[in-house]
């Protein structure tokens, strides 16, 4: 069965959020950013929502918060001496970021815009299963289906400290081990965007 978590709009939404991650230990926000706009100028907007976020969280001034981004560790924020896990991802129009106290995490958003051309990049990076299983859907429902598994693949690699390189069929068998102990969303997200969450079991 289909596993699903809300997003959050930040900050129309921050109480609710905030709830949440008091009650979960992980949370999903997003923000809406002009279209245009440069991804740096986007990063950064997500960064104050997050630091926002933890603020009213943890009852702490934003000066005992850092987000932190490591190449090859990915982003995670340190309140006082505590470690979070955070992954972040950004599309046309919206910015969007997972936070856990417990699990590693990944998340990958991907905006509905069909005229890409998907199949060849499906075979290449999904495999001949899943392109195939896109392929039978009803054309209408093909592409967010191709998007549902692109974002559950990208969330998956994110959350193991991996990256998109090569399809699931070649990837190693240590590493299948890991993927297979991986938990997969969907994201409850405004419905010209695709997006899903991937938490790791801990080490």
């Amino acid at each position: 069965m289909e596993q699903h978590l809300p997003a959050f709009l930040w900050p129309l939404q921050s109480h609710t959020a905030l709830e949440y991650f008091i009650a979960k230990d992980v949370v999903v926000i997003y923000i809406t950013v002009p279209e245009n706009i440069e991804r740096d100028v986007a990063r950064q907007s997500l960064r104050l929502a997050l630091t926002e976020m933890l603020v009213a969280a943890f009852d702490c001034p934003a000066q005992q918060i850092r987000i932190i981004s490591i190449i090859a560790k990915g982003n995670f924020a340190l309140v006082g001496e505590q470690e979070l896990f955070i992954s972040m991802s950004y599309e046309a129009g919206i910015a969007i970021a997972a936070i856990s106290a417990k699990n590693q995490l990944g998340i990958d958003i991907l905006r509905l815009t069909p005229e890409i051309e998907w199949q060849d990049l499906a075979r290449l990076y999904l495999g001949e299963q899943k392109t195939s299983e896109i392929l039978a859907a009803p054309v209408l429902n093909q592409f967010r289906l191709f998007t549902k598994y692109w974002t559950q693949l990208e969330a998956k690699l994110k959350s193991n400290g991996m990256t998109l390189t090569e399809h699931e069929n070649q990837i190693s068998a240590a590493n299948h081990h890991l993927l297979a102990d991986t938990e997969l969303f969907l994201l409850q997200v405004p419905e010209t965007y695709v997006a899903s969450l991937a938490l790791s079991a801990m080490q």
